[in-house]
């Protein structure tokens, strides 16, 4: 059966514009590339992080190219350029199920940077593959070889390590292992196995977002850690931003002595997100408080002015351990209470309470003793316990209410001290009176000198 000429010149339309489309998708990718590395030098031209003679060749189906990249230190007196990494790239524009286009690359240190790093960096050079997204996002898969420095006595060794890079228009995730790194040299020496990186920012502009370090195992000459992992999440809630940074320990062996399980957990919650944003670039363009201009110092106190006033919490909600004798379990916690005014008053915003529980005999007897003869240690089934409290000059500890009075005394001469700074004022306190000295403990000679 013979297709009408209709038929066939449909099909041969088709087909044109299906070869047409396939070339012109590479054409697309090769532009698209071409634009962003542009863009990208552009934006970068200035400021701390450079991007320094980018020569790209653009082609069709594949591009070339390399860039320098310059760091810059702001504060540096003489303006000269820090680390300088030299990147060059292979792109191929074909596009696949995970984007537009396919990168090759490397990345070398450049100058002194080099000088320092390449004696010690096998094979000299850091590579990767990588690939442009339908979106824009970009993901990279990157390669170490073995690293070993010496420096002032001390030898670093690093074995081969291997990692991923992932950017978004404001995200970024970072996974990177280390199998081995040891330490030798000057003082005990250190070891340590399969170490993890991650790193998942949602903001990395803001830092919002997860952080989390693992180490297996981790050895010096007198301690032997397992399960070592430090994990950091900041979030933005309400326009506030809460952080948390949790310490566990699946074991530590020490002096004879061996402890399993131990947490520490600190926070900060509900600090003023303008606050903290205008005070960290503050931080980073001021150079010090010695190099900071009459205009940002008024700006650096209005900052840390409207973070007191907004109010935020600090503390350590969990603090666990356990050990052949026992197990010990805490918290402590401090409320700035959001102002009610427009001055910061420490006195009334200010309050603080704790608690610990000691189960077992982590303590000796006499220590045991002692603590209950204060009689602000309580003695509970299976352990000790003791807590405190503050807040508006009440104070308790152990259950047992005491006079505050001191501690009030003490936040309110603070709060004079703090606002003084605020309004760029000088804050004395008075003198306080000298008590005056019994005569039972005057030196010889004194009440004669004193009759006559």
């Amino acid at each position: 059966m013979r297709l009408s000429s209709r038929v066939r010149y449909a099909v041969a339309g088709l087909a044109a514009a299906l070869t047409v489309g396939a070339l012109a998708v590479p054409w697309y990718s090769s532009r698209l590339l071409s634009r962003g590395m542009q863009a990208w030098a552009a934006e970068h031209a200035k400021g701390e992080l450079r991007v320094r003679n980018l020569a790209h060749e653009a082609g069709w189906l594949t591009s070339t190219g390399s860039l320098d990249v310059e760091w810059h230190s702001p504060c540096a007196d003489d303006g000269a350029a820090g680390p300088v990494v030299h990147l060059t790239y292979r792109a191929r524009h074909v596009p696949d199920l995970q984007g537009w286009t396919r990168l090759d690359w490397s990345a070398s240190p450049e100058g002194a940077t080099a000088e320092r790093l390449l004696p010690g960096l096998a094979g000299g050079k850091l590579t990767g593959t990588g690939y442009v997204g339908f979106e824009g996002n970009f993901s990279a898969d990157m390669q170490l070889p073995e690293l070993a420095l010496v420096a002032h006595g001390r030898r670093v060794q690093v074995s081969p390590s291997s990692g991923r890079l992932e950017l978004g228009a404001t995200s970024l995730r970072l996974d990177w292992l280390f199998e081995r790194m040891a330490l030798r040299g000057a003082g005990s020496p250190l070891e340590a196995q399969q170490v993890s990186v991650v790193l998942d920012l949602k903001n990395r502009t803001q830092g919002t977002g997860k952080a989390t370090v693992d180490i297996e195992k981790l050895s010096t000459a007198d301690v032997a850690l397992e399960g070592l992992r430090v994990r950091s999440e900041t979030m933005e809630r309400a326009e506030r931003l809460d952080s948390r940074l949790t310490q566990s320990l699946r074991r530590v062996q020490f002096l004879g002595q061996q402890l399993d399980d131990l947490v520490l957990e600190a926070e900060v919650k509900g600090l003023h997100l303008a606050s903290v944003q205008a005070l960290g670039a503050l931080a980073g363009d001021s150079c010090g408080p010695q190099r900071a201009s009459a205009y940002r110092d008024v700006q650096l106190r209005a900052a840390v002015k409207q973070l007191l006033l907004a109010g935020f919490s600090v503390g350590i909600p969990k603090l666990q351990g356990r050990g052949l004798e026992g197990a010990l379990d805490g918290h402590v916690v401090l409320t700035l209470a959001p102002a009610t005014g427009d001055a910061v008053t420490l006195a009334s915003q200010l309050s603080t309470q704790g608690q610990i529980h000691l189960k077992g005999n982590l303590m000796l007897p006499d220590q045991k003793a002692f603590a209950l003869s204060t009689g602000y240690v309580n003695e509970v089934p299976g352990g000790l316990e003791s807590g405190f409290e503050y807040g508006g000059g009440a104070l308790k500890v152990g259950g047992k209410s005491l006079d505050g009075s001191m501690v009030l005394l003490g936040l309110q001469k603070l709060d004079g001290w703090i606002n003084a700074f605020l309004a760029g004022e000088r804050f004395e306190l008075p003198e306080e009176e000298v008590p005056a000295v019994p005569p039972s403990e005057a030196p010889p000679g004194a009440s004669a000198a004193t009759a006559s």
